[in-house]
């Protein structure tokens, strides 16, 4: 054994102390490179005494004991502050530190200078066995505490670490752990059993574990950056070697031209190992560049992947308009684009209640709906904070986080079936995140993964909050859609009544209406009696505005005819001119009235087409009728012509006030009038309206050319067909007629009536 400790102390020492020298002073300044040498320093102490102290008797080897508990004593504040800054600076209490080395003095004063710790030593065969006084559990004990300090502050690096630097550390960490777990099983386990020190060599030897380790850490691994720590060491031995050769050479000559060799090569050494440090330092900031460069591409490559998720997701928020398919989709996405997620699911506020919706589907679902069921909004109930995790979560409009789902699931579900129910999911972590929309509840999302939360990416949370604010606006426009369809219902039947309404009243009013034009027409007629001049005028007045009221009402029943799809039609064959013809000449009287030319240009060879001549009539009525009304001087020009084979075209062109460009988008609107400074008679504002339907219902087409000052155009065509149609859509077929009826004008009606013909 002593032969053993002959070779192996020496190899400790001299590996320690070149573990100094070239970590030391390599970079003196480094709190680091400080620490690890002081850490060093304190084991070749505690290894060295101990070896010596067997080699010698009575007073020194009493001594010699005691460094070895100073040393002790020192190691433990060490390696304390050594873990708080290797490998990298953490954040740690100054106060903890100095408390360590407080202790770590006081014990290593009352090592040496006191018997607290050893109180006598006897030569034993083995070696020296001592004597503890009452400090010596004491010191056991602090640095029993001080190993257990620094091993969690290192096994927590260690695994926040990753790559090169935890490869570095291992090794290192391996060594310190071996060498103090050893010297902690003997003294804590061995001597108490044996009653000695008989073993304590073996706590000695272990150092070697640390020393080689930190060499092969130093080597291999590359810490604390070994090759320009073993060419300075070179370079210094180098000149140690020389200088000694200067010292003992015997020469002048000899000494002179050593000692210009020894400035040399020590010149030398000293540019080689800058121009080394320089050459080193710049290869590690390209390095670190090219590192930051691989993470910033990295970087960007996760958050291109997440912009692309949100855009997808944000695509079937948009594209979908039905809300249940869409938040199915969503949730079926989820676990695609998120890595980790197990899948997600969504509750909704409804009628007072938080009511389960829908949830992602994967290869469990079966199993999950054979546990839950199908239909999901079964699982209802009132929202109060106390109910479950997930009803917390909508109350109090913060994310919550679990281990599982049981707390946000149960209840309404019995906690077996929540526990079935994670693992058939493999849910290890679960958070969930309110939805709201102007400050309004509408629902929690809740978002699984099988892995635990220190496993999970943060980007991964960051897609998971934009997931829920685009689920929160699908909510708050599907339950703006669900209102605009319940008003559009409510708003459709009232339209509904609006129309019966007036269907019903204007049959009502026609019955009566048709016997005061009788009774009138009979007396202005003076079938009944002479009339005065007097009472004339006012009867005319009356007729005619019976006559204005019977064809309003006439009106008031086309349109609801019209948008109910029951304005019946009648189609036979039919020629434009004569229809055109008949027109003049009931309106003719109209415009006799206001000096204005009426007239006809007819092309030839108009063919005859199928259509209902009463609507068509009553198109031409409607537009020349207008013409008359706003036409000052000048006149209507009716034309018909051929366009091709396909359709006839009918145009009324007028020489009157014109219409400005804006007022024409509203003309064929119902209820629309052109506003006018000086306009004599105020219509319905139905007559284009119902015109061009009468057309569209024919399969053509209305519209009006103008501009203001220069008259206007309203021109109309009408598809030329062999044949009448089997059906139309919007309107009901009665049948064509064999020859249509034209209705000629009415020369009953008293000359001085000037307001009879229909215009609109």
């Amino acid at each position: 054994m002593r032969l053993f400790d002959y070779l192996l102390i020496p190899i400790i020492d001299l590996v320690g102390v070149l573990l100094i020298a070239v970590v030391g002073f390599k970079d003196i300044k480094n709190q680091q490179n400080r620490l690890f040498s002081y850490l060093v320093l304190t084991i070749l102490g505690w290894v060295t005494f101990a070896s010596l102290s067997d080699y010698t008797t009575g007073n020194l080897s009493l001594q010699l004991n005691r460094l070895v508990f100073a040393s002790l004593s020192m190691l433990a504040p060490v390696l304390i502050h050594f873990s708080f800054v290797f490998p990298e600076r953490s954040t740690y209490s100054k106060l903890t530190v100095v408390i360590s080395y407080f202790l770590g003095l006081l014990l290593a004063a009352l090592s040496v200078g006191t018997n607290f710790v050893v109180v006598t030593v006897s030569t034993q065969q083995y070696g020296t066995d001592i004597n503890p006084g009452v400090v010596y559990y004491i010191l056991l004990a602090y640095l029993f505490v001080s190993f257990l300090v620094s091993s969690g502050v290192f096994i927590s690096k260690y695994f926040k670490e990753t790559g090169q630097k935890r490869s570095q550390l291992q090794f290192f960490f391996l060594g310190i752990f071996i060498t103090v777990g050893i010297n902690l099983i003997v003294y804590y386990v061995v001597r108490p059993i044996v009653g000695s020190d008989k073993y304590y060599r073996f706590g000695n030897y272990a150092a070697i574990i640390f020393i080689l380790s930190t060499a092969y850490s130093i080597v291999a691994r590359k810490l604390f950056e070994i090759r320009v720590v073993i060419v300075s060491v070179l370079v210094m031995a180098l000149d140690i070697s020389l200088l000694v050769q200067v010292l003992v050479s015997t020469s002048t000559t000899e000494r002179i031209i050593e000692s210009v060799v020894f400035i040399a090569v020590a010149s030398g050494g000293y540019l080689l190992v800058k121009n080394m440090s320089g050459e080193i330092k710049r290869r590690e900031e390209v390095e670190r560049l090219a590192k930051e460069k691989t993470e910033t591409l990295g970087e960007l490559e996760r958050r291109n992947k997440n912009l692309a998720t949100l855009q997808k997701i944000s695509g079937i928020v948009l594209n979908e308009v039905d809300f249940k398919p869409m938040a199915q989709k969503l949730l079926d996405e989820i676990p695609k684009q998120i890595e980790g997620s197990a899948g997600s699911f969504l509750s909704i506020v409804k009628n007072g209640q938080l009511v389960a919706y829908a949830f992602s589907s994967n290869e469990s679902v079966r199993k999950v709906q054979g546990l839950v069921g199908v239909d999901l909004e079964k699982y209802a109930s009132p929202i109060r904070e106390s109910y479950s995790l997930l009803h917390k979560t909508l109350t109090t409009n913060r994310p919550t986080e679990s281990g599982g789902l049981v707390e946000y699931f149960c209840p309404p579900l019995s906690k077996v079936a929540g526990v079935t129910l994670e693992k058939l999911l493999n849910i290890r972590y679960a958070t969930a995140l309110p939805l709201y929309a102007h400050g309004e509840p509408l629902g929690v999302m809740v978002f699984g993964f099988n892995r635990s939360k220190d496993q999970i990416d943060e980007k991964a949370f960051e897609v998971t909050n934009a997931v829920a604010s685009d689920m929160s606006l699908a909510l708050q426009r599907a339950a703006a859609f669900q209102k605009l369809k319940d008003a559009n219902e409510y708003l459709s039947q009232l339209d509904k009544m609006k129309d019966e309404f007036i269907s019903m009243a204007s049959h009502e009013l026609n019955t009566p209406l048709a016997a005061i034009e009788g009774y009138l027409s009979m007396v202005l007629d003076e079938k009944m009696g002479t009339v005065d001049d007097k009472a004339r005028e006012y009867l005319t007045r009356a007729f005619s505005s019976s006559k204005r009221l019977a064809e309003l009402i006439l009106d008031l029943l086309n349109v609801s005819r019209i948008e109910q799809g029951r304005l019946k039609m009648a189609f036979a064959e039919t020629d434009l001119t004569d229809i055109a013809k008949s027109v003049i000449n009931e309106l003719q009287i109209k415009a006799d009235s206001k000096k204005l030319y009426l007239k006809l240009e007819a092309g030839k060879n108009i063919p005859k087409i199928w259509c209902d001549p009463d609507r068509i009539r009553e198109v031409f009525v409607n537009l020349t009728g207008n013409a008359i009304k706003f036409t000052d001087k000048g006149g209507i020009t009716i034309k018909v012509e051929r366009v091709d084979d396909t359709a006839v075209r009918c145009s009324v062109n007028d020489t009157g006030r014109g219409i400005a460009a804006d007022d024409q988008k509203k003309l064929f609107q119902k209820f629309s009038q052109v506003h006018r400074e000086i306009d004599e008679h105020q219509g319905t504002g139905l007559g284009l309206y119902i015109s061009k339907n009468f057309v569209e219902l024919h399969k053509g087409r209305l519209w009006v050319e103008s501009a203001e000052g220069k008259g206007a155009k309203f021109t109309f065509e009408l598809p030329i067909t062999k044949e009448p149609p089997a059906t139309v859509d919007g309107a009901i077929l009665d049948g064509p007629l064999s020859t249509p009826k034209i209705v000629r004008a009415d020369d009953k009606i008293p000359s001085t009536i000037t307001d009879s013909a229909k215009v609109r």
